[in-house]
């Protein structure tokens, strides 16, 4: 009798092993192809950016604390400008108008004191000056002491016996310095400084009776 060479056993034993699991090869095989072809044609992640929107319903009655904003990713086209980044909360600024919940934050949206930037607590106040032309050297930035002279004669005009002036407040920036058509003359010029409000209440009681004037620090 006969033997088979047991290489030739070998290779009988694998075909049939082959032909057993064919059609599941076949098959896994065509998977793989598959999730090939749609790794390779689905595009990349589509870049986003991090936002800050309302946590939830907000009105504009007070200023934001931390819980009444979330962080939520959006894809980088559908990012409005002006879009407040996730990682300088505005908190202490109040929204212009009401915010629904999930809307996203903007600079558009905020009401930002002019008086922030120069500390917390300060106040915009409005300050009018006696002498136009010293206002005309003036700009945003500048610093100045406000004086009071009290002691208006009958028209308005300078004070009719002088007198020392007192400061009323000092060393206070200027905010803005408008421009005003029908300014000038006696009726003086406008400033807008910041203060404290207690410094506002100060300059609001001087401005009834005395006359405003300033003196340019630095």
């Amino acid at each position: 009798m006969a033997h088979t060479p047991p290489l030739y056993r070998h290779r009988r034993g694998l075909a049939r092993l082959l032909d057993r699991y064919r059609r599941a090869a076949a098959a896994a095989l065509t998977a793989l192809a598959a999730i090939s072809a749609v790794l390779v044609l689905r595009p990349p992640p589509e870049p986003s950016t991090d936002v800050l929107v309302a946590a939830r319903d907000l009105d504009a009655t007070a200023h934001l604390a931390e819980g009444d904003l979330t962080v939520r990713s959006l894809p980088d086209r559908s990012v409005p400008d002006g879009a407040l980044a996730a990682e300088e909360p505005p908190t202490g600024l109040a929204p212009n108008a009401p915010l629904r919940r999930g809307e996203v934050l903007t600079d558009a949206r905020l009401s930002d004191p002019p008086a922030r930037p120069y500390g917390p607590g300060l106040v915009a106040v409005p300050v009018r000056v006696a002498d136009p032309g010293a206002v005309g050297l003036l700009s945003p930035g500048s610093r100045v002491d406000v004086l009071a002279a009290s002691g208006h004669d009958g028209s308005g005009g300078p004070p009719s016996r002088a007198g020392p002036a007192v400061e009323v407040v000092g060393n206070r920036p200027v905010l803005a310095v408008p421009s005003e058509g029908d300014g000038g003359g006696e009726r003086g010029a406008l400033i807008l400084i910041a203060a404290t409000p207690e410094e506002a209440r100060a300059l609001a009681g001087h401005a009834a009776g005395s006359r405003l004037s300033v003196t340019i620090c630095g």
